[in-house]
């Protein structure tokens, strides 16, 4: 054998004892990759499984209860016509002059105005006063940002506490002021009216703090050269902001406006804590009379299980007709 040959041998590892620098290298990198590849197998394996629970499994699982009842041995088994729990809840619910779900309804669809059509025009225009530091800026973002540090829970029942008949400082105030003929017979609670408004003040004002952090961030990231041609141009305060400052923030207004849509049939956690759905149910929303409807009967869902699909049947399509307005609306600037 010649010299050559067995050089060759020995840089490709086959004689010698020792690995070659080469081969030691490619070794290591194959190590690395293995790690990688377990690292974000590692990661994926909780959310991947937390998926085909919560979300594949309940859905499907809500689908199939949607035509079943419980019988009493404590089994779903599927009704002889598979459409009687939806032909039910239309008969009862929906149909019947005595039910509260279409006052439901109408309370949902007043909270989605109400978002869309004031928090977030509201927190647009305060945003801007703050994102152009305006007198004592500083304060107002601290009271504005206050009920989403705050645990909803205690900001409730503070709120809950300022229109108590008996110890709160809303009557005495107004009182006070001469206003006294706004406090209600019956309390703040007493009618649908007032125990809505009551809610619909609180969502004011706790929602604006959400809205103003991911507003505030999007008026941040909007290029100053702008904002000096426009100053250049001669364009004035207000100006400012419809020309220049909501367009260049459309994306978060529809991802916020998109959000609006879902609070028809998500809202309910502000409603349960404030009036619980008094008085007499008046105040409930669709949402929560799912909730209620699932502590009702714990033992069969299968109503909850049909509401939850009507909901979703007319959810989906709705949202997704939003997504595809404001995209158009607010179309995405890039800067």
């Amino acid at each position: 054998m010649t010299e050559n040959m067995q050089a060759e041998m020995f840089d490709a590892g086959g004689g010698g004892t020792s690995p070659t620098p080469r081969a030691t290298t490619a070794k290591r990198k194959k190590k690395r990759d293995i790690s990688k590849i377990v690292f974000v197998i590692s990661l994926m394996v909780i959310p991947v499984i937390s998926f085909l629970i919560f979300t594949v499994y309940v859905n499907f699982n809500t689908i199939v209860m949607s035509f079943q009842y419980r019988n009493t041995k404590g089994d779903y088994v599927f009704n002889e016509n598979p459409l009687k729990n939806y032909i039910d809840f239309f008969r009862n619910d929906v149909l019947n002059p005595h039910s509260q779900f279409p006052s439901m309804v109408g309370n949902s669809l007043m909270y989605f105005v109400v978002n869309d059509f004031v928090i977030v025009p509201l927190s647009v225009i305060l945003c801007y006063f703050l994102y152009k530091k305006v007198f004592l800026h500083q304060v107002f973002r601290v009271i504005f940002y206050l009920p989403c540090i705050v645990s909803m829970v205690v900001m409730v029942m503070v709120y809950n506490f300022m229109f108590d008949s008996s110890f709160g400082i809303v009557d005495p105030l107004l009182t006070k002021l001469g206003l006294g003929h706004l406090i209600p017979k019956w309390g703040w609670l007493g009618t649908r009216d007032t125990a809505n408004a009551l809610i619909v003040g609180y969502c004011i004002w706790s929602g604006l703090g959400g809205n103003l952090i991911l507003l505030g961030s999007a008026m941040g990231r909007i290029p100053e050269e702008l904002v000096e041609a426009g100053k250049i141009d001669g364009i004035g305060f207000f100006r400012e902001l419809w020309s220049i400052t909501i367009p260049l923030i459309g994306t978060t207004l529809a991802t916020l406006y998109m959000m609006g849509t879902t609070v028809i049939f998500t809202f309910f956690m502000q409603v349960k804590l404030i009036s619980e759905g008094g008085p007499n149910g008046k105040t409930f929303t669709i949402m929560l009379y799912i909730v209620e409807v699932v502590k009702a009967d714990t033992r069969d869902l299968s109503n909850a299980a049909t509401v939850g699909m009507i909901v979703a049947a007319i959810g989906t399509p709705l949202v997704l007709l939003t997504r595809w307005a404001v995209d158009k609306i607010f179309p995405a600037y890039e800067y």
